[in-house]
């Protein structure tokens, strides 16, 4: 008879803890609208890649309507463009640079081009979206050019 006590609260004992795990968890209920919250403003929030709305991005196989030249640790003159219109950056110096979206060789917090350019090499960069483009190269902060997208 002294082991019936023990088992009683050893299942009173497991009640209470089944209870007290499942009241910390959120029901099932919840957890599952919050996926399906979740999922649906992931949904609606279209990424750059299924809407075409980024600012700008490399775009190797693209045609420069405009070409600015990396030469004696200076971009050439600032360009203008029309929105959807691409722009050739060719290196000409014998040192790499970046074309990075920014300024004092600092990249702009949502940067939408950061590429390194060997000696010698190209980039073309297509912006999708009129306004200004402030370039710089994080290697050589003074270098400093702006692409006009109208």
């Amino acid at each position: 008879m002294s082991h019936r006590p023990m088992a009683v609260a050893a299942t009173v004992l497991t009640l209470a803890l089944a209870a007290c795990s499942s009241a910390a968890s959120p029901t099932p209920g919840s957890s599952a609208a919050a996926s399906m919250s979740m999922g649906s403003v992931a949904s609606t929030a279209p990424s750059a890649s299924q809407s075409g709305t980024a600012r700008c991005a490399v775009t190797s196989d693209a045609t420069g309507s405009a070409t600015i030249e990396l030469a004696s640790f200076a971009f050439g003159p600032a360009v203008t463009i029309k929105a959807g219109q691409a722009v050739v950056f060719t290196n000409k110096d014998g040192t790499a640079h970046t074309v990075t979206e920014g300024t004092g060789g600092s990249a702009a917090s949502s940067a939408c081009v950061d590429q390194r350019l060997a000696a010698g090499s190209s980039v073309t960069v297509t912006f999708s979206q009129p306004g200004d483009y402030q370039i710089t190269c994080k290697i050589h902060s003074s270098m400093q050019t702006v692409v006009h997208v109208q």
